[in-house]
């Protein structure tokens, strides 16, 4: 069996290693820090693709207020003042923004997750981690959030959450997560990016949305002198959105699938930094401030689930 799970430290951090001994395709997470994917390296050809930009040290990473790979839930993105309201009721969450304008990214990042799950098979080897929600500041909700990350032996890697609401009353959700992707050590500049969308969400100065508009840019662009900073509306004429970041001269495509549909992963962030190092590509259920404007939020009944997945490859 080429798959194993095994144990290892990064400073104080214990860290569980999805890995394939026969192609060193690898997964790094770290659930006591809120089940954050810290390293993520795939095979095509020859080379073995480190793709995940993260902070470099166990303390780097705790301090990180960038989110990097970090799951983001109940919302992701930014909620005005940190102020929504819900069903006819306002509740008001922390400001931990820096700068504390507003609230950003959910409730989940850097907790402590559970280990519900580790199985190794021929074909994959998977871990499954959760944390619950409990009437949290500005977010009376009992909700038990999981996620579940798998390593196929085909090169797939595979995300797939689910928020199940264990209280007696509805819940707003809205999860995303937050990788920022490198290819080998190729500047951004020399890449080309394919997003699947013809509509753009409009900002205004505090990056809250205020409308939609098309987009026309010509897909694949190359990223050459181009910024971006905005959320995507996904086209979704079938069950899946695939976005492409693609090195031609490593002969290598990263494609990262999220399926759509009702309920599923609807919306895109694409973000470059201003260092110009890694590219954020960034799969969300729902739109920025969704808590507020309702685009694209689940609503989940007492009882009830929702769920979703992301899967990224190399070609």
């Amino acid at each position: 069996m080429s798959f194993e799970i095994f144990k290892q430290q990064f400073g104080d951090l214990t860290e569980y290693v999805i890995h394939d001994t026969s192609t060193e395709n690898r997964c790094v997470v770290i659930p006591e820090l809120g089940g954050v994917v810290r390293q993520l390296s795939l095979r095509k050809g020859l080379t073995l693709f480190s793709l995940l930009k993260t902070p470099p040290t166990p303390n780097a990473l705790v301090a990180d207020t960038k989110s990097a790979s970090e799951l983001l839930f109940p919302f992701a993105s930014r909620i005005p003042e940190g102020k929504y309201k819900f069903l006819g009721k306002e509740y008001e969450l922390e400001k931990n923004e820096d700068g504390g304008l507003n609230a950003i990214h959910g409730l989940v990042r850097k907790n402590h997750f559970h280990i519900d799950e580790q199985s190794v098979h021929e074909d994959h080897a998977a871990i499954q981690l959760s944390y619950s929600i409990d009437n949290a500041k500005g977010y009376p909700f009992q909700v038990h959030f999981s996620v579940r990350y798998t390593l196929h032996v085909d090169g797939r890697f595979e995300l797939k959450y689910e928020a199940k609401n264990n209280g007696q009353a509805p819940c707003p959700t809205m999860f995303g997560w937050h990788p920022y992707w490198v290819l080998g050590n190729e500047d951004v500049e020399a890449w080309k990016i394919n997003i699947p969308s013809k509509r753009l969400v409009t900002f205004n100065e505090n990056l809250i949305p205020i409308g939609t508009e098309p987009f026309t840019m010509e897909m694949p662009t190359l990223l050459h002198r181009k910024e971006f900073d905005n959320c995507f509306i996904m086209d979704a004429a079938g069950p899946h959105a695939v976005t492409e970041l693609i090195s031609k001269n490593q002969d290598v495509t990263l494609r990262i699938q999220q399926e759509t549909g009702e309920g599923k992963f609807n919306y895109l962030v694409v973000y470059t930094r201003p260092q110009r190092d890694c590219v954020a590509i960034e799969p969300l259920t729902a739109n920025v401030d969704s808590f507020n404007t309702g685009d694209g939020l689940n609503i989940l009944a007492p009882g009830h689930s929702v769920d979703g997945t992301v899967t990224v490859s190399l070609v």
